[in-house]
């Protein structure tokens, strides 16, 4: 699979699991640790891909940046604690990516699809959490 079709299936899975219609908040869910760990991993790995894209791309390619705004808002448009930590997430793994991944070479071209798998097994267990199947 292409670093483009795992990208498209993370962001399918990411769409999925952020916009999917729910009837009422009171029918979702307690948000539990796994869930938390996951949404933050997601973040992680959306700043992973962003950093090694903008090192490719340059700082005109906000491809990730701007999914990771999503995120934010539809799982944490307030204030608050998760929000805080997705932040904080996806910052540092800009920044470490960046670090890592210098220059745009096969290396760092890898990584970039390696974030996508990662990111698309979040994806799928976020959206396991607001579809369970039972």
């Amino acid at each position: 699979m292409t670093v483009h079709a795992m990208l498209r299936t993370l962001l399918i899975g990411l769409c999925l699991t952020m916009t999917a219609p729910l009837a009422s908040a009171q029918e979702l869910p307690m948000r539990n640790q796994d869930y938390l760990r996951d949404a933050v991993q997601l973040a992680d790995v959306l700043g992973s891909a962003h950093g090694v894209r903008y090192v490719c791309n340059g700082k005109d390619d906000q491809y990730w940046r701007l999914h990771m705004m999503d995120l934010l808002r539809l799982e944490a448009p307030e204030r608050g604690a998760l929000r805080t930590s997705l932040v904080r997430a996806f910052n540092n793994a800009f920044s470490n990516a960046q670090s890592r991944y210098p220059v745009c070479d096969t290396r760092a071209v890898d990584a970039e699809a390696q974030f996508a798998e990662e990111g698309r097994d979040l994806a799928d267990r976020l959206a396991a959490y607001y579809f369970p199947r039972g």
